[in-house]
């Protein structure tokens, strides 16, 4: 662990000469985040830095690597969990069944904010049900989570595989189980869904939203309509 510690430091250290306050407080203002672990370095340049640093990870095991990531998400500073989902995601072709838990519990660890939820979700879980397609069912525990973010998992790891046209009846098993969600941003996230759903199965996702929308988020029925073609969001938009 004192390895990754310097590694990590070397990583913020990287960072750090990349802060622009300027861009911190637009995040700020723009998508009204807590700032405050925040040093205001963009994404693209978190990446970067991620992969060169990536290199000295390389040839462990992956076990060690996702030790390396977990050093930095301890640490509590966003640019650092961005670095290490990158970090988790450039492991991707080497993860093992059992690793489900270990990314899981990092979204209800670590995730505070829907952009860290959704970085973690679409890029590190979602390839990891590309993987193993037999696991992406152990979203439904999810659901029951008192974690919004969790919650929100549950729909946005399975938006990769659904883009791709897979895990569609999970896909309407979630979208069903969220129904009645009253967040936001967990309506949001099953809205998503059914959105990338709709791209490779239109009619399923619109006698799905037809025969809910009395009970349905204005929000999630709004975003599950929007690849829907023409004349069918049409009739879903008649009362």
């Amino acid at each position: 662990m004192t390895t990754f510690s310097v590694l990590r430091d070397q990583v913020l250290g990287d960072l750090a000469q990349h802060a622009d306050p300027a861009y911190r407080e637009l995040v700020r203002s723009r998508y009204n985040m807590d700032v405050s672990n925040f040093l205001g370095v963009r994404t693209s340049i978190i990446h970067r830095v991620a992969n060169r640093r990536y290199e000295a990870l390389r040839p462990l095991p992956v076990d060690e690597r996702l030790a390396a990531c977990d050093a930095m998400l301890e640490a509590g500073t966003y640019e650092l969990k961005i670095a290490a989902f990158r970090w988790a995601h450039l492991c991707r072709n080497d993860f093992q069944a059992n690793h489900l838990a270990v990314l899981a519990g990092w979204l209800a660890r670590y995730v505070d904010d829907w952009i860290d939820c959704d970085d973690l979700c679409i890029h590190v879980l979602g390839e990891f049900f590309l993987r193993y397609p037999e696991l992406a069912a152990e979203t439904r525990a999810w659901i029951d989570s008192n974690n919004r973010w969790v919650r929100r998992g549950a729909a946005v790891a399975l938006v990769l595989p659904a883009r791709r046209g897979q895990q569609i009846a999970l896909t309407f098993d979630i979208a069903d189980l969220l129904l009645r969600d009253t967040d936001d941003l967990v309506q949001k996230a099953y809205g998503w869904l059914l959105k990338e759903a709709s791209k490779s199965h239109p009619d399923e996702v619109f006698h799905f939203v037809m025969e809910r929308r009395a009970v349905m988020s204005r929000t999630a029925f709004r975003y599950a309509l929007e690849k829907l073609p023409a004349d069918l969001r049409a009739q879903a938009m008649q009362r």
